[in-house]
């Protein structure tokens, strides 16, 4: 039952005020049909939003099922609208951008009922009022008279205990307004149905009890029940549950009906987004090539300890890699005399292979526990493991599993050894040949300012003086010590395929393959005979502060001759420039945070302006019972739908105008490439997929927060005055 007492109602405009209702006195019972009639001005509406808690009275009562309203918190209202009112609007109130059925589904959903559920629901509402084949059309595509049914079965779906009807014939022909009356009517045989009209004929022939008002007071009453005694109960706290879900599909049906102005502000944002992730893959793909010809130019250890006297290496190994800053240690034989060739026939003639690796590999491997990142160690004669410096100068990749799966089970051809053919010429003795690269990209080692030009080092078989075996053309000549430079090339000393197995984890090894054959035992009683430098690497910890190590080392070598010197680090060079890129970045960043703040400013003006347009939608929902948060929430989840739906935009721009701008450098700059990195399969712009996923995030949190100024002007509204479109 519904009880008002005293119920006064007075609009505020400036310093007067209009007195709407009077001291309105009235008690409602169960299942009958009252109408309140009144000419326009009565007061008759103002009443009926007041019972439907659509307003608030300026002074007086109401009493619900035994529960006082003044009591009642914002939250109570919109519960007590969801499940115990159900309105019926001369205008329809129906959203236009939703179908029939989305509209009858909207109140059902603020209840926290699953899709499914919702629907089965709907369409037997629907049914009841002879429309479910309109179930997916839009409202304007509807008469009057099945528009107001679709408000009838929208008011019914949640099955409310009182129906409110603000003049449900007031734009109908008098044939849909008999229609909607008889339904009426028959619904008030099981509930109480309060209907506004100004038609007395409407009044006397369809309502069970007729409340006349004129200026704002009762004057007549056909039926009272006054001065029934109810009784007051604590209000029982209850919460509509309007999913996050459904808000979803809310935003993105409102994204859809204005599906060109949402696409010109994702734009907007999206140019940003993508500009941040080309700015960082710019910045990372400058960062992973520098670091590739740093550490192939600077190919020295952090430190430099010089042994002069002939010593076993494992000698020296064994105190270094005691020291716990070291990470890697590199051999540098230095020879006493160098050895000459004449005449060498090398069919007969031994022929060294590339010892240096080898051993360079088993003490990494001794020293740092794991010997391999990939793959297994070759147990075949016609198997090679190659390391990680070589691996990836094939395929420019960062990651080593990647870079695994294009090698695994290729086929490399392998020259490990060199002789001159030409008498009288000395002996490099750190050369190697291989024919995996194209004939128009040099190795990454290859160093033409000692070297000269590419195309002359290329070996061709119209060079060979009369070789007895035949050289591929596309082979490329590698040397690391430049002692003594050769212009004359040998015969392939020694050829063969392998198979690639492994690689090798440690990439501070000279060269780059490793056979199943070892030589470290030949390689240790070879360099017993000379004196050497062993190149230490370390730790950042240990790049940062060389001197403990020093003094320990010096300490563990006393009786040795030796003398240990700090060597210019790549990894501090590196570290400089990363600082400097990052530098570089972040000013790029923040002048690209503009363009994001300008686009979120001109999100900001359209949601103000939408939160405008859709007061009436806003009103509707509010009517309906969802909540403040409920609407601020539908208004902020659109923000952030527009933002995702712009950080996507924007990825799939950084991708394409990365792939295209890679292209067209690597076609239009071949020459600096090749000059710079001797390849020409280098991408300047590597974007990570973190960039992505963080530029996302961002572009949602910004929308979102531009958003949010909206949404609490939207929620702030009352859902009278935003059905007023006030």
């Amino acid at each position: 039952m519904i009880k008002l007492v005293g119920i006064h109602k007075i609009y505020e405009d400036g310093n007067t005020g209009f007195l709407a209702l009077k001291d309105i006195n009235l008690d409602f019972k169960d299942d009958h049909f009252v109408c309140i009639l009144g000419k326009s001005g009565s007061g008759k509406t103002t009443l009926l939003n007041i019972i439907g808690g659509l307003d608030k009275p300026s002074s007086g009562h109401m009493v619900i099922d035994g529960e006082l309203t003044t009591k009642f918190t914002t939250t109570q209202w919109d519960y007590f609208r969801n499940y115990k009112i159900g309105f019926i609007f001369q205008n329809f109130s129906l959203i236009e951008h939703l179908t029939v059925l989305d509209n009858v589904k909207l109140a059902i959903k603020l209840q926290g009922i699953k899709e499914q559920e919702a629907k089965e629901r709907t369409l037997a509402m629907l049914e009841k009022v002879h429309l479910k084949k309109h179930a997916y059309k839009l409202p304007k595509q509807l008469s009057g008279g099945e528009r107001q049914r679709v408000a009838i079965a929208r008011a019914l779906i949640n099955n409310p205990e009182v129906i409110l009807a603000d003049e449900p014939t007031g734009n109908l022909d008098k044939k849909n307004a008999e229609e909607i009356l008889k339904i009426l009517k028959e619904i008030s045989k099981e509930k109480l149905v309060i209907m506004v009209t100004h038609n007395k004929r409407i009044a006397y022939n369809y309502a069970d009890r007729i409340i006349e008002l004129k200026d704002g007071a009762v004057i007549s009453d056909t039926k009272p029940y006054l001065n029934e005694k109810v009784r007051i109960t604590k209000p029982n706290i209850k919460y509509t549950k309007y999913r996050f879900i459904d808000k979803v599909k809310h935003a993105l049906q409102n994204i859809k009906i204005k599906k060109w102005r949402s696409f010109l502000i994702s734009l907007g944002l999206a140019i940003g987004v993508s500009s941040f992730i080309l700015i960082d893959g710019i910045s990372n793909g400058i960062k992973i090539n520098v670091q590739r010809y740093l550490r192939n130019q600077i190919s020295g250890g952090d430190l430099t300890l010089v042994v002069y006297q002939a010593v076993n290496p494992t000698d020296i190994i064994d105190i270094i890699k005691d020291e716990e800053e070291v990470i890697g240690v590199r051999l540098n034989p230095i020879y006493t005399e160098v050895q000459r060739i004449n005449e060498v026939n090398i069919e007969s003639q031994p022929i060294w292979l590339s010892y240096k690796s080898i051993d360079n590999s088993d003490l990494n491997t001794r020293l740092f526990g794991k010997p391999y990142a990939d793959g297994r160690f070759p147990s075949k004669d016609y198997e090679i493991m190659v390391s990680y410096d070589f691996a990836n100068s094939l395929f420019n990749l960062s990651s080593i599993e990647e870079i695994w799966k294009r090698l695994k089970d290729a086929k490399i051809s392998v020259v490990t050894g060199y002789y001159y053919n030409i008498s009288d010429k000395y002996l490099n003795e750190n050369c190697s040949l291989f024919n995996y690269f194209n004939e128009n990209i040099p190795p990454q080692d290859y160093d033409e300012s000692i070297l000269g030009p590419y195309e002359d080092h290329i070996i061709k078989q119209k060079e060979l003086f009369g070789a007895l075996l035949l050289i591929s053309e596309t082979q490329i000549y590698l040397c690391e010590n430049y002692d003594t430079l050769p212009k004359f090339y040998s015969n392939r000393a020694k050829y063969k395929e392998f198979t690639v197995v492994g690689i090798n984890e440690v990439s501070l090894i000279d060269e780059s393959f490793i056979t199943e054959t070892a030589f470290f035992e030949t390689y240790n009683s070879f360099v017993l005979d000379s004196y050497g430098s062993f190149e230490i690497y370390l730790t950042e910890k240990g790049q940062n502060n060389t001197y403990p190590i020093k003094t320990s080392l010096s300490e563990k070598l006393q009786g040795y001759d030796f003398f240990i010197y700090d060597n210019p680090s790549s990894g501090l060079t590196i570290n400089f420039l990363e600082i400097f890129l990052g530098m570089s970045q972040f000013i790029i960043s923040m002048i690209l945070i503009v363009s994001v703040v300008t686009a979120g400013l001109m999100l900001l003006m359209l949601l103000m302006i939408s939160v405008i347009e859709r007061s009436r939608e806003i009103g509707i929902l509010r009517a309906l019972g969802a909540t403040r948060s409920d609407v601020m929430s539908v208004f902020i989840t659109e923000s952030g739908v527009l933002g995702f739906l712009a950080g996507i935009l924007g990825i799939i721009l950084s991708f394409i105008i990365s792939i295209v701008a890679n292209i067209i450098i690597r076609y239009k700059y071949k020459d600096v490439l090749m000059r710079i990195f001797y390849r020409t399969d280098i991408n300047i712009v590597i974007i990570k997929p973190l960039s992505c996923v963080i530029a996302v995030i961002i572009c949602i949190f910004l929308t979102m927060m531009f958003g949010l100024f909206p949404a609490i002007k939207a929620s702030k509204k009352t859902p009278i005055n935003a059905l007023k479109r006030l």
